[in-house]
């Protein structure tokens, strides 16, 4: 080989390097290899409020969804009906989630299963440059990427693609009511009517999830954690809803019952589609208005969402990645501190605000301080009290510019059980 001679690829590269060298964003070192096609990436701003795309997507548009194609973790990513015994029944299509890929009529009322949203084992690396935090995904175990921990021991993670509702004492992700297949179903609440539960406090709300059979589950922590990654790789922006729409949120002169604050289950799904939102607000939003994003409905508004985790005096803690953990929200005794990728312990604020510079760490979903506002860093608003405390995420239907997807509330004790009080299924396919 000629001395000094450079591979039309180490060529590649070097452009590459000089680009990102002359670039403020200055991260040459997630693409000094040849593996810049096989992962997918997002970089924030602290300083300037602004994002950079990375790997496969850089150059392309922030604050816009780019499609599926740039990556296999999204090309991957599908809502299914699920089987209580785990099992996948079928696909569903995107262009219209009514269908199933083959044509043929899902179930909505659950009598093949639940309508779930399959998500596959991933890895991730995040850091800090400069003002520069970053998170890159990737379907490959890459030089430096970890496998995300919620995928630990776990050959698949489902979500349910619709808030849970309450059916023969069993939490549900259904769109139609499994009495009939037919007719409206709501997200359970405390509250009284159809739908509703008496004392729906996070525990119970983890015993209906359980009783649907082995690896059933309230949505937890780390699951709620990668959703948010996926959104943040896939549209480079804080600011959600302000690309998707804004969905069930600004309602107003209603009450908490069904088809008034409380909004009937899968009112996008003729449209499909990876995104799609309907915002009359309001009087005139009660029968109408929805969002859907990758596949799950009303990520934010509607109902708040409880989250399996504990929160005393910032420090934040979960369990970690297993099928059927047993839940004591009374003490932090058996759980686990939550430490990001770089050995940090997670605290969050304890003051509430305006969510402001993002944790790095953890993919940057979660709100180190309250320094923002409804149109800065982080946009959505965080609640917090002292004392222990579980996580709420994305707010309600008359919230405002203070709801979406990055809306955390760290303010409520697990015994609290209200009227705008929701929760979301998720199970774990163990490996």
């Amino acid at each position: 080989m000629l001395s000094g001679w450079l591979s039309p690829e180490r060529i590649e590269v070097k452009r590459r390097l000089a680009s990102l060298e002359a670039d403020d964003i200055s991260l040459h070192a997630l693409v000094a290899d040849l593996q810049h096609d096989l992962y997918v990436g997002v970089a924030y701003n602290v300083a300037t409020d602004t994002w950079r795309r990375l790997g496969k997507a850089q150059g392309l548009t922030a604050g816009a969804w780019p499609g599926a194609w740039i990556s296999p973790i999204f090309q991957r990513l599908r809502r299914v009906v699920l089987t209580d015994a785990g099992v996948v029944y079928k696909g569903i299509s995107w262009l219209d989630m009514t269908k199933h890929d083959d044509g043929t009529d899902v179930a909505l009322g659950g009598a093949n299963g639940q309508i779930m949203v399959e998500m596959s084992p991933s890895y991730y690396k995040v850091g800090v440059h400069g003002n520069w935090k970053y998170v890159l995904i990737s379907h490959l175990p890459l030089s430096g990427f970890s496998l995300f921990p919620l995928f630990t021991g776990m050959s698949a993670v489902y979500v349910g693609a619709y808030e849970a509702s309450l059916y023969d004492a069993k939490l549900c992700s259904v769109a139609k009511s499994p009495a009939d297949g037919s007719s409206a179903v709501y997200p359970v609440t405390t509250r009284a009517g159809a739908w509703g539960h008496a004392g729906l406090t996070t525990a119970v709300t983890d015993t209906l999830a359980h009783a649907r059979g082995n690896g059933w589950q309230s949505s937890d922590l780390l699951s709620r954690i990668w959703y948010r990654i996926l959104l943040l790789v896939g549209f480079a922006s804080f600011d959600i809803p302000g690309i998707v729409g804004a969905g069930r949120i600004n309602l107003s002169g209603g009450t908490w019952d069904n088809d008034s604050y409380i909004g009937k289950c899968g009112l996008g799904d003729a449209t499909g589609g990876w995104y799609s939102a309907v915002q009359n607000g309001s009087t005139a939003g009660y029968l109408t208005d929805y969002a859907q994003v990758l596949g799950v409905e009303n990520p934010w508004g509607n109902v708040w969402e409880r989250v399996n985790s504990l929160v005393s005096d910032g420090a934040l803690y979960y369990m970690p990645s297993a099928v059927n953990p047993t839940y004591d929200y009374t003490a932090i005794t058996g759980w686990t501190r939550l430490l990001d990728a770089l050995g940090n312990a997670i605290t969050l604020p304890t003051s509430e605000g305006y969510c402001g510079v993002p944790h790095s760490g953890l993919g940057m979903v979660l709100p180190s301080d309250v320094t923002g506002s409804s149109s800065t860093k982080m946009r959505d608003y965080y609640y917090y009290a002292s004392s222990l405390r579980v996580l709420l995420v994305g707010g309600h239907s008359y919230n405002g510019s203070s709801a979406g997807p990055f809306f955390w509330a760290a303010a409520y004790a697990a015994s609290v059980a209200a009227s705008s009080f929701g929760g979301r299924l998720c199970f774990k396919k163990a490996a």
